[in-house]
């Protein structure tokens, strides 16, 4: 006879949820991938990024006169709410997470770390949307935004 597997309730998720925070906290990742759109893309292919095991990523580009930020949270089960900002410049925003990331050592949830420096940007309200089936699902509408032939930065951290 097998083990009956531990009943699934509000605590034990948010317990679940802590412990993966922890981690991603411990290990986040942030790539930076300069060129033109398609360029950016094929770069982004090669990365392994794994978005569905993080509960919180952004993407940063930014061009000439074109900037972006998008923040993916996850909200229950297989779903995210995006918030989204387009403006004009990140003004200094992607060394910025660096600094934030560097002098959280992983101290608080690096992710709402990271949400807290991004709270300058008036971002629209969230839409929901299915977990990505990968980082091109996610990311490539917002990489093209920026034109064909533009040379364009653009910046993935992988929070908790």
């Amino acid at each position: 006879m097998s083990p009956v597997p531990p009943q699934k309730t509000p605590e034990r998720d948010a317990a679940d949820m802590a412990a993966v925070c922890r981690q991603y906290s411990w290990t986040p990742e942030v790539h930076d991938l300069y060129g033109d759109p398609e360029s950016i893309l094929r770069k982004m292919d090669a990365q392994n990024m794994e978005l569905t095991e993080r509960r919180i990523f952004v993407l940063l580009t930014e061009s000439e006169g074109l900037a972006q930020v998008r923040f993916f949270e996850q909200v229950k089960g297989k779903e995210y709410a995006v918030s989204a900002w387009t403006g004009e410049s990140l003004g200094g925003v992607g060394g910025a997470l660096g600094d934030t990331i560097l002098k959280n050592k992983a101290v608080n949830c690096v992710g709402e770390q990271v949400r807290g420096l991004l709270s300058t940007f008036a971002m629209d309200s969230p839409t929901t949307v299915s977990a990505p089936a990968n980082a091109r699902a996610a990311f490539a509408h917002t990489v093209r935004a920026h034109g064909e032939d533009t040379f364009t930065r653009a910046t993935f951290a992988l929070l908790c």
